[in-house]
C-alpha cells in the first residue's frame, strides 16, 4: 500500500519540472535561430549552427521543429506578433494618429530587423500550412489597420473602398521599406525622411477622394 501511495506523487511531481525544460529550449532555440538570421540572415541558419549555440543535441532540437523551415516560420510569427502587440498597447484617441503610430512602428521594425522583415514578407511559405499561419497571424494587424481607416475616411466611405486605401497604404509601407532595407543610399532616403514622405502620402489617402482617381479610372478602362 505504501508503494502505490508514492508513485502518484512522484509522476506529478516530475511532470511541471519537463515541461519548464522542454519550454526553456524552444526559447533558446528561437533565440539563437533570430541572432543567427540577423548576422547572416537565412543561408546562416541551420540545425547544426542552433544546436551548437544552444549546447543541445539536433535530436533534441526536432522535439519542438521538424525543420529548418518550420523554425524560421515561427520565427516569421513571432515578428507578426510583436508588431500586433505593440498595436495593441496604444491607447490614442485619434483613429488617425492611431495609424500614424503604426506607419512609423511598422518602418522602425522592419529596418531594426531587416532579414527578419525579408523572411516574413519577401519569402513566400514554401507549405499550404504556413501561408494558412501567416494570414492567421496577420489577420489582426490587418483589421487594425482595417478599423481605423474606416473611421478616418468620411461616414459612409464604401468599404470597398477603404479596402482599396487599405492596399495602397500596405504598397506604400512595403515599398518605403524595402528601399530602405535594401537601397537607402541609392535613393537618398533616410527612416526620418521616408517617415515624413510616408505621412504625406496618408494625409492624401485618407481623405474623402482619391488624388488623380478618375484620371485613372479613365485610362483603365481605354
Amino acid at each position: 500500500m505504501a508503494y502505490t501511495m508514492k508513485n502518484p506523487r512522484k509522476h506529478t511531481k516530475l511532470e511541471p519540472q519537463k515541461f519548464k525544460a522542454g519550454a526553456e529550449l524552444r526559447r533558446k532555440v528561437l533565440e539563437a535561430a533570430g541572432r543567427l538570421l540577423d548576422e547572416g540572415g537565412y543561408e546562416n541558419v541551420s540545425i547544426r549552427r542552433i544546436a551548437d549555440e544552444v549546447g543541445c543535441s539536433q535530436m533534441a532540437m526536432y522535439r519542438h521543429f521538424p525543420d529548418k523551415d518550420a523554425l524560421l516560420q515561427q520565427l516569421c510569427v513571432n515578428l507578426y506578433q510583436q508588431f500586433t502587440l505593440q498595436l495593441d498597447k496604444e491607447r490614442l484617441e485619434d483613429p488617425r494618429e492611431r495609424l500614424r503610430q503604426a506607419m512609423r512602428r511598422f518602418i522602425k521594425l522592419s529596418v531594426k530587423n531587416p532579414h527578419h522583415y525579408r523572411l516574413a514578407f519577401l519569402t513566400q511559405a514554401r507549405s499550404a500550412q504556413g501561408r494558412e499561419l501567416r494570414i492567421k497571424v496577420a489577420n489582426p494587424a490587418l483589421d487594425y489597420f482595417r478599423k481605423n481607416m474606416q473611421l478616418t475616411l468620411p461616414p459612409g466611405t464604401p468599404l470597398s473602398v477603404v479596402e482599396e486605401r487599405l492596399h495602397q497604404i500596405l504598397a506604400c509601407l512595403h515599398g518605403m521599406s524595402v528601399l530602405l532595407i535594401t537601397h537607402p543610399h541609392v535613393y537618398g532616403i533616410t527612416k526620418e525622411s521616408a517617415l515624413r514622405e510616408l505621412e504625406c502620402v496618408f494625409d492624401m489617402l485618407l481623405t474623402d477622394k482619391c488624388p488623380n482617381k478618375e484620371a485613372y479610372e479613365k485610362s483603365v478602362s481605354a
